[in-house]
């Protein structure tokens, strides 16, 4: 086998993040009484999104985050000032219930299993709320090793979440390849540190970055494809 190692990213790349957000988002709404349009859902997507990219470029903390988005968002959208830290924990709580598989997860990570790979994670998150998602999902138990960026306290590209993880995995770098959507986190993390990456590119979204995967999909169907072929 060329490798023998699989690092998963989680948000939309396991798990729906789309469906997620819409859902935790739509229920700590509801639970405030506050007005949630299309259009004020859109901007909370791009100004998250934004965050997200700062926090990927090394600008801010994931604490800093965490109490930034609701306190700001709220503040400048609809003229109401809360304790960012509360909402966040709020919001996560409804986000940690969600757990939509993107289609044809299960079949692939039990095809990859038996295929004899070693199945991780790596994500940008919390590690109870991915944890919880990835076991109420039902897929927890095909991963041998999850690590977040709040335990490993740096976040995807930065080169020294790579060292932490593989300071825990029992495979290195040279036989592993990172499964994921993400551009600017996944595989320019992995181009960096090093090793081969598979861009999965469901959203259809344009390499603008200069970023040379070993390969890209579109869907699972063809990642198992290129399991049979041993990638």
């Amino acid at each position: 086998m060329r490798f023998r190692q699989i690092i998963f990213d989680v948000d939309d790349t396991l798990i729906d993040f789309a469906a997620t957000e819409h859902y935790a988002l739509r229920s700590l709404f509801n639970a405030h009484h506050w007005k949630l349009t299309t259009a004020l859902q859109q901007r909370y997507n791009s100004y998250n999104q934004g965050l997200w990219r700062q926090l990927e470029q090394g600008k801010i903390t994931y604490d800093q985050l965490s109490e930034m988005v609701f306190r700001n968002f709220l503040k400048d959208n609809l003229q109401i000032n809360v304790d960012g830290l509360v909402i966040m924990q709020e919001y996560r709580s409804y986000f940690s219930e969600s757990h939509q598989l993107l289609p044809g997860v299960i079949d692939t990570l039990r095809f990859a299993q038996k295929k004899g790979y070693q199945l991780a994670v790596l994500s940008n998150g919390e590690s109870f709320m991915q944890e919880h998602r990835l076991a109420l999902a039902g897929i927890k138990n095909y991963f041998s090793l999850i690590v977040t960026s709040q335990v490993a306290g740096f976040a995807k590209p930065d080169k020294r979440i790579f060292d932490y993880f593989f300071n825990l995995s029992s495979i290195g770098p040279a036989k592993t390849i990172f499964f994921g959507d993400g551009l600017q986190s996944d595989i320019l993390g992995a181009e960096n540190y090093g090793f081969n990456s598979i861009w999965y590119n469901h959203r259809h979204r344009k390499n603008n970055m200069d970023l040379h995967p070993l390969h890209e999909v579109k869907n699972y169907p063809q990642f198992v494809k290129l399991l049979k072929n041993d990638l």
